[in-house]
């Protein structure tokens, strides 16, 4: 702690998310995040190049261990997994999502579309604010128990829907495949040192 009495954030990073496939973007999606010990800060800022409204259910609700399916809807979402090595590619990750319309999503996941779970206890809270064609969302994240390890690494993503229907998948770091698949933890990034 600092003598004004917050805590001292690691230098705050940021990146645009990039678009999966080749045609082209209908959203610009920046993140910002910041890192101390067990804590993640992360803001996401997007903004709609078309018409289209953002797409939410009001059926979900603000407890993030009933949102299953969220993620059928506009989010966006960070995966956060502590790796005691660089290759550690096999530790669990959390994975945490947020609406336009604030309703949050949590799991951990221990073997990517295999082994989940919800968190047993999460600190998690987030804030979300969409009007027109822009919305801003933070989430904070304190990272529980069985996530402790040396370094950060994560992902971050989103999955928005268009005016025809059509869904764009945004990542950080976009697999190479035709179908967008966000559960790579091989392309992960070191958070704390990208």
């Amino acid at each position: 702690m600092g003598k004004s009495g917050k805590k001292d954030y690691a230098l705050c990073m940021q990146a645009f998310l990039s678009k999966h496939g080749q045609t082209t973007a209908h959203h610009s999606i920046k993140v910002e995040w910041k890192c101390e010990d067990d804590l993640v800060v992360m803001i996401f800022s997007l903004q709609k190049r078309d018409a289209s409204i953002w797409k939410s259910d009001p059926a979900f609700s603000d407890d993030w261990s009933k949102n299953w399916g969220l993620w059928n809807n506009d989010v966006v979402e960070a995966f956060l997994q502590l790796r005691s090595t660089p290759e550690d590619l096999k530790a669990p990750y959390l994975e945490v999502q947020v609406s336009p319309l604030n309703q949050p999503f949590a799991l951990i996941i221990t073997e990517p579309r295999k082994t989940f779970f919800p968190p047993a206890n999460l600190s998690f809270t987030t804030v979300s604010h969409a009007e027109g064609r822009t919305w801003k969302a933070s989430l904070t994240v304190k990272l529980p128990p069985d996530l402790q390890g040396a370094t950060l690494y994560g992902g971050f993503f989103s999955c928005l829907s268009l005016t025809d229907g059509r869904r764009e998948f945004y990542a950080l770091e976009p697999n190479p495949e035709t179908s967008p698949d966000f559960h790579r933890p091989e392309l992960f990034v070191n958070l704390q040192g990208l």
